[in-house]
């Protein structure tokens, strides 16, 4: 019997984060189909998922660059393309050193590596 890696958005899953948007959904310049996705990505909580998915990733694989925590959700996920992993945990890197729950230190490649706060 193999044993099965445990999903790391299923040990975020149980923070009470992200009750209320982080930041500003969209820009003002946005057009109106942007400002609507936005707007619905938050009320269906697709938002707050995409949170705690790049939070567990950066707790997983603490020192990581957006692009390698992206590819390594990619391998264990075993779906889409590593772009887009690396665009869906990237894009809430910033709203998670916000509320303090990460920090930046180093860089590789010209990316920032990211680590997680101790204790929180």
């Amino acid at each position: 019997m193999s044993r099965q890696r445990p999903d790391p958005l299923e040990q975020a899953s149980a923070l009470p984060l992200f009750d209320r948007p982080l930041t500003q959904l969209y820009a003002a310049d946005d057009p109106a189909p942007s400002r609507a996705a936005a707007a619905e990505a938050s009320a269906s909580g697709a938002m707050t998922r995409a949170r705690r998915l790049a939070l567990a990733w950066v707790r997983r694989h603490p020192g990581k660059t957006a692009p390698e925590l992206g590819l390594r959700a990619y391998v264990f996920y075993g779906v889409g393309d590593p772009e887009t992993w690396r665009q869906r945990i990237g894009r809430r890197l910033n709203e998670l050193l916000t509320v303090n729950l990460i920090h930046r230190q180093g860089t590789r490649d010209g990316c920032a590596c990211w680590w997680p706060e101790p204790g929180r």
